[in-house]
């Protein structure tokens, strides 16, 4: 039975889906714990925040095919319990009947011989059947024990997951300098906010910094690009949201909070609010290109900073979901506990389909 179609767990077995995540999640905390001893302190927390949101959506991956399962497994049970009821009367009607009795036949010896040689064919049949009913309850007791323990684990694992954003923003803040050119960060508002969309901010933009970022080799990565955070592609290039507006970009939606690293180097032309966007980043990684980030609950990045690949830009907004929130998400933009990133790509102006850029697989 296909439990979940597209993910690597409907064709692992369930127990061993739950032991891998398990062990994901634990690796990703031996390497948070010694984040804080790195010289790069900020680096090696956001990759390690990063694993251990790659091992919670692992386990919530793992736990929802294993619940699915378990509800199949017994719901076949319940459907067929009648017969394993006469299953279970039938074998213990041949334990307890003397072998002489049961080849006797009243219609003489021929029909006993041939009753006989029915039990012979049919007894290991039943006894089959009897061991495979065994094993499908052991399967049953391993997943309901392995379930306690994985639930434990993720309300662990989002614990250890709040306490690291929490570390990375005080980095981040810690040597971030104190000092702020104000009055350009003041211009770059001004123009935000007389620019009515994001295509007049990116034009606007565009005309501030005609000399563009020049970081090299950035058409070597279309197609390649990592994505900025780990989530599910719930609207896609021009598709129309839930009021019929196409927007010119994708959505991806992720548990609240997540952390959005920089997929690739470059300058950030604008940080800040943007009208119904929140809060925006926008990063040029070469002369002609603009990404734009929305969706923000909290910005790391300023205007005018420059970026490496993998910088920590932002977390989404929300609020940290409780383990039955996170555990109930299904990758849609209505989960209790999720929040979306919005993402466009301009090229000399124009948008393209960000899913050309990134390994969206």
């Amino acid at each position: 039975m296909v439990l979940i179609a597209s993910t690597a767990f409907a064709q692992q077995d369930p127990v061993l889906a739950l032991r891998d995540a398990s062990s994901q999640i634990e690796a990703a905390r031996v390497s948070l714990a010694a984040a804080n001893e790195n010289e790069d302190r900020i680096g090696a927390l956001s990759l390690s925040i990063r694993s251990l949101e790659d091992g919670l959506g692992s386990l919530r991956l793992a736990l929802q095919a294993s619940k699915a399962e378990e509800t199949a497994k017994q719901a076949e049970m319940m459907s067929n319990r009648e017969e394993f009821g006469r299953l279970l009367a039938t074998l213990i009607a041949l334990q307890n009947t003397p072998a002489t009795l049961s080849v006797l036949h009243p219609e003489g010896a021929t029909a006993s011989a041939r009753a006989g040689q029915m039990l012979t064919a049919v007894t290991p049949a039943l006894r089959a059947e009897a061991n495979r009913i065994r094993g499908e309850l052991a399967t049953l007791s391993a997943l309901n024990s392995l379930h306690d323990t994985a639930l434990a684990n993720m309300q662990a694992a989002l614990g250890s997951l709040q306490m690291a954003r929490n570390a990375l923003t005080v980095a981040i803040r810690e040597e971030q300098p104190l000092a702020e050119d104000t009055v350009s960060q003041a211009g770059l508002a001004q123009l935000a906010k007389a620019s009515q969309d994001l295509t007049a901010l990116a034009r606007a933009l565009k005309a501030r910094f005609p000399e563009g970022a020049g970081v090299a080799n950035t058409e070597n990565m279309r197609g390649r690009l990592p994505m900025p955070l780990t989530g599910t592609i719930t609207r896609r290039f021009n598709q129309p949201n839930g009021a019929g507006i196409r927007q010119p970009g994708i959505v991806v939606t992720a548990p609240a909070l997540s952390l959005v690293l920089a997929p690739q180097a470059g300058i950030v032309r604008f940080s800040g609010d943007f009208l119904e966007y929140g809060q925006v980043v926008i990063l040029e990684p070469a002369p002609d290109q603009l990404q734009i980030y929305a969706g923000f609950g909290q910005v790391y990045v300023r205007s005018g900073e420059v970026l490496e690949s993998g910088t920590a830009m932002g977390l989404l907004g929300g609020e940290m979901p409780d383990s039955a929130e996170f555990l109930a998400e299904s990758g849609s933009e209505n989960d209790k506990g999720a929040e979306s990133l919005y993402i466009e790509i301009r090229e000399n102006g124009m948008p393209v389909n960000p899913e050309t850029w990134f390994a969206t697989n």
